[in-house]
């Protein structure tokens, strides 16, 4: 009789011990639910970003494993709304059997989808939804290519949440917590609740459709939301024209927010060029020791203050905007060329903060 290498043997003990783990892994993938609610904490992909991660998972395969939330159906109910779309996919599952939501690769989810590519699994346990929402708006806000819109809904619905929890009632104290940990004014994250509030009134779809940039709203046309809530989520952008309507006068129409670039780009340099001109012919206007130089950098005019307010965290453009402005600030305004450029950039950081 042959003798049994110790490798044949090791092979027979854990044989049955590698399918039950193989057939638990195929159960999980062919039952992986993808809430909507969740799915829109993902930002979405560019079209070419999105082209550029097809191709690399197609030479490559997936090489990171989707994370996913084993919990139960319970459980997952009880962090949805009653009205919810996402109900009925837990419709015809028991109370306490167990069930597996995607919380992260949601992208490289579709694409194994649609090209029939393998993936590997990590398991992570939550106790509720919330502590779920938690996690996925901390982990994206970690990445370095959101876009200005991505990273003010995530920290936006950050400082809405911490702002339910805050028992004190100082919110003013979650702002600059939060200012802090993003390297932003705590007047930007009270722009970001704004914004993620009235994005939260828009349908998980919508919603992926203008962070991705795929459907242009205006932010005041979001935020115009959050005072008068609609019945349902909004849809479509003809959805949310009549929303817009019903709203007093103060709140215009897509069309009227859309201003063109000239036009609009026209009426705030009138409006800057007259602020500082009136500045600079005024008795606040600031003359150096030196004589005839006319400066700015210490005036205490409503132009100044705005333009010295702490945008840097803002993004990246506003804060070389904003260096640029303040350098402006010292030189001599009275020569017209120096004074055209400050209207300029003053302008170009009204537009990138709006």
């Amino acid at each position: 009789m042959a003798k049994t290498s110790p490798l044949d043997k090791l092979k027979e003990k854990t044989a049955d011990m590698k399918k039950p783990m193989f057939q638990q892994e195929i159960f999980i993938k062919s039952n992986l639910i993808v809430l909507p609610e969740l799915r829109s904490l993902i930002p979405p992909l560019k079209q070419e970003e999105k082209e550029q991660l097809e191709s690399n998972l197609l030479a490559n395969g997936i090489k990171d494993p989707l994370s996913v939330w084993e919990t139960t159906p319970t459980v997952v109910r009880s962090g949805l709304s009653s009205e919810s779309a996402s109900n009925q996919l837990l419709d015809g599952v028991a109370d306490d059997s167990k069930v597996y939501i995607l919380i992260d690769g949601h992208n490289r989810h579709d694409l194994a989808e649609n090209h029939g590519l393998d993936y590997r699994i990590n398991i992570e346990s939550f106790g509720d939804m919330e502590a779920v929402r938690d996690y996925m708006i901390n982990y994206q806000l970690g990445r370095r290519n959101l876009t200005p819109e991505q990273a003010s809904y995530l920290r936006g619905l950050r400082y809405n949440k911490m702002k339910e929890g805050n028992k004190s009632g100082r919110d003013i104290n979650v702002a600059e917590k939060l200012a802090g940990e993003y390297n932003v004014s705590p007047r930007t994250i009270k722009r970001d609740a704004g914004f993620a509030k009235g994005m939260d009134e828009l349908s998980p779809e919508l919603k992926q459709e203008v962070l991705s940039g795929q459907t242009q709203v205006p932010r005041g046309a979001v935020k115009a939301l959050t005072k008068k809530k609609p019945t349902k989520p909004v849809e479509s952008i003809d959805e949310l024209n009549a929303v817009l309507e019903k709203m007093p006068k103060a709140f215009k129409s897509l069309d009227e927010l859309k201003h063109k670039p000239e036009d609009s780009d026209k009426k705030k340099s009138g409006t800057i060029a007259s602020l500082i001109e009136g500045v600079m012919a005024s008795e606040s206007g600031v003359a150096s020791a030196k004589g005839s130089k006319k400066t700015l950098a210490d005036s205490d005019s409503e132009l100044v203050k705005f333009v010295k307010e702490d945008y840097l965290a803002a993004d990246s453009e506003a804060a070389k905007l904003q260096i640029g402005i303040r350098n402006l600030l010292n030189e001599d305004l009275s020569k017209k060329e120096t004074l055209n450029l400050l209207i300029e950039k003053a302008n170009q950081l009204l537009s990138v903060l709006e």
